[in-house]
């Protein structure tokens, strides 16, 4: 009975793994796909009109549309973080960051005293926390990684919409809070359009509240 159940347990994980290996793959195709093929981009955009075409019309105002797409995003965002983020492992990061700062604290004040007992010890206490370090940062990396390949499937498509929609339906002038009338496809820094920040000014605050309620540490 028992080793029925293990190799249940190793089915469903090997088919975790599988699941998880595809829609990486996918994230990592539509993140860097648009910038090997261009007509992914418009393809993106057009794909996501029949659902996101009525919705700007209906509404009427683009910023508002906008607004209510940051909340989308955020929500799936949050969520996304919240279940594929191995929090054990970010807090044993967390560990070794802290670990080293008191390090280098005592190097300082054993270098001050020229205590060369205790800088000995306190360098061989380096070394093994960086090689610990080491062999933990990959698989860290990957885990820092597998929320943006998930998130990248939504939320990059969502921005491809926006911009050919703008393109095409010929948005010009609106009216933002504070800074009046701009073009949606003005840039204001670094060549990044207007809607873009107006995305990022609706974003930010949204994703921090949706976080909270759904109790992602605020260090994330």
């Amino acid at each position: 009975m028992v080793k029925k159940e293990r190799v249940i347990q190793q089915k469903k994980e090997q088919i975790k793994k599988i699941v998880e290996g595809a829609v990486m793959g996918l994230g990592f195709f539509v993140m860097f796909g648009i910038l090997i093929f261009p007509g992914l981009r418009e393809g993106m955009g057009d794909a996501l009109d029949v659902v996101l075409g009525p919705l700007a019309d209906s509404v009427g105002n683009f910023l508002i549309t906008i607004l209510i797409l940051s909340v989308v995003t955020g929500f799936y965002t949050s969520v996304v973080q919240k279940y594929t983020t191995n929090w054990d492992m970010m807090e044993k990061s967390k560990q070794y960051q802290k670990q080293m700062r008191e390090l280098q604290k005592e190097l300082m004040e054993a270098k001050r005293e020229d205590n060369k007992q205790r800088l000995k010890k306190l360098e061989k206490k380096k070394e093994e926390i960086m090689r610990k370090q080491t062999q933990f940062s990959g698989e860290m990396m990957r885990q820092q990684m597998k929320p943006m390949m998930y998130i990248g499937i939504i939320t990059i498509p969502i921005f491809m919409w926006i911009w050919v929609y703008i393109e095409a339906a010929s948005v010009g002038a609106v009216i933002f809070p504070l800074i009046g009338g701009k073009e949606l496809t003005a840039s204001f820094i670094f060549g990044l359009p207007y809607w873009v920040l107006w995305y990022m000014v609706c974003s930010i605050p949204i994703a921090q509240m949706i976080r909270k309620v759904i109790g992602i540490p605020s260090s994330m």
